[in-house]
């Protein structure tokens, strides 16, 4: 193994962790994200009217809707990281074992 640590190396490496962080951090938040959308946390109770205790269906309704839209908008941030840092990831490193050989 070389041990010469130049400017270029150094970069490819820190590029590579960076990118690699940042696969880990989607897949966690992918696989939460799922989770979310497989089972879901009930809806909070919405009080329109101040008189009424409880929320009416169409309100309750409305808000399941609104929790599962911004679950799957979650789950699509979260593979965007996973699927924009995988490749860079990829590059980086295939450079590096380039390089070592």
């Amino acid at each position: 193994m070389a041990s010469n640590w130049d400017i270029r190396r150094i970069y490819l490496y820190l590029v590579a962790f960076a990118t690699l962080m940042m696969m880990v951090i989607g897949a966690i938040r992918v696989v939460d994200a799922v989770v979310n959308i497989v089972y879901p946390e009930p809806p909070p109770v919405v009080y329109k009217d101040p008189i009424s205790t409880q929320a009416s269906k169409e309100e309750l309704q409305l808000e399941q809707e609104r929790q599962r839209y911004y679950r799957i908008r979650e789950l699509i941030s979260s593979l965007a990281i996973f699927g924009v840092a995988t490749p860079v990831y990829l590059y980086h490193w295939h450079k590096i074992q380039r390089s070592e050989a």
